[in-house]
């Protein structure tokens, strides 16, 4: 493991549960924890117990620790493959719920990364994202990495896809994916999506003096300017492999990420969200939501 420690991910949770999600979910973290020399926790929570089970609770609660501490330990066996040191196995009990048991321990330790698997499976079933992962990542005051893939064996990191549309967020989603890309070696993609709103269309004002050609040509000019940008400041800061790429069919931010994502193979979309201070750091942005939950790969969302 390097000996310097990322300054964007230097702290990374492992949340498992055991599931095949969940392993795959580790393998990815131990390439990132690998490549950034990040100091790793791995995590099971204990589910509450039901009323149902009240009556057996003290052998149910009994297996239900194994079985974490089992999880936990399988989590860390694939960090030490990976040659990547656990600092820590939690398997907290006496929580209210395993979502406010990884919150509570992102808050205290000063994790920087949270990483998860879900449940992505096809179709319809693809839009529910497995709830545990879904409430952390929406909540969590730091970054988290929800990880799916739809190809054959371990998932490994190889193209990242960075959206980028010249906002604050977008500048810190962007620095997290250039120093993973650097972190791994991986291929880096910067993208934006030409995004013209509903409304404008809708307005529909005969004879203005604004054609709609005209809007739709400052939109990508402004989309080739900040992509561009972006593209320098990867480059500068050591990536390699770094392109530029500009959606201009008229979609939604989210559709063209998602359907941008798959023509390209990504393994990864990197994408900020609106995460600021009190009230508002709960909030994740709803092309991040919609990224989130349709994506094909794993998604990381940097507040």
């Amino acid at each position: 493991m390097p000996k310097t420690a990322s300054k964007v991910f230097g702290r990374i949770l492992l949340a498992t549960d055991g599931s095949p999600g969940a392993e795959m979910a580790s393998e990815v973290a131990a390439q990132v924890a690998r490549g950034l020399g990040s100091e790793v926790t791995v995590l099971c929570a204990i589910p509450s117990i039901s009323a149902l089970a009240a009556p057996l609770e003290g052998e149910y609660y009994s297996r239900l620790i194994d079985k974490a501490d089992d999880a936990a330990g399988k989590a860390v066996a694939a960090f030490k493959r990976a040659g990547v040191a656990v600092a820590a196995k939690e398997v907290p009990q006496g929580k209210a719920s395993p979502v406010q048991t990884i919150l509570d321990y992102v808050e205290e330790e000063k994790t920087t990364l949270v990483v998860m698997g879900t449940r992505g499976l096809g179709g319809i079933k693809r839009a529910v994202l497995g709830s545990v992962s879904s409430a952390v990542t929406a909540h969590a005051p730091c970054a988290s990495m929800v990880v799916r893939s739809d190809k054959k064996g371990a998932p490994q990191i190889k193209l990242i896809l960075a959206a980028v549309d010249g906002s604050a967020n977008s500048q810190r989603a962007l620095e997290a994916a250039v120093e993973l890309a650097k972190g791994v070696k991986a291929s880096l993609r910067v993208a934006h999506v030409v995004y013209i709103p509903t409304l404008f269309w809708s307005m529909g004002i005969p004879g203005s003096s604004i054609p709609s050609q005209r809007v739709e040509d400052d939109a990508a000019a402004a989309g080739n300017k900040v992509v561009t940008q972006a593209v320098k400041f990867a480059k500068d800061a050591g990536v390699e492999d770094v392109e530029e790429e500009l959606v201009t069919e008229l979609v939604s931010p989210a559709q063209g990420l998602v359907q941008l994502a798959k023509s390209d193979h990504a393994d990864l979309i990197v994408i900020g969200t609106r995460g600021n201070e009190g009230f508002k750091k709960l909030m994740m942005g709803s092309v991040a939501n919609s990224v989130l939950h349709y994506a094909d790969c794993s998604v990381l969302v940097v507040k």
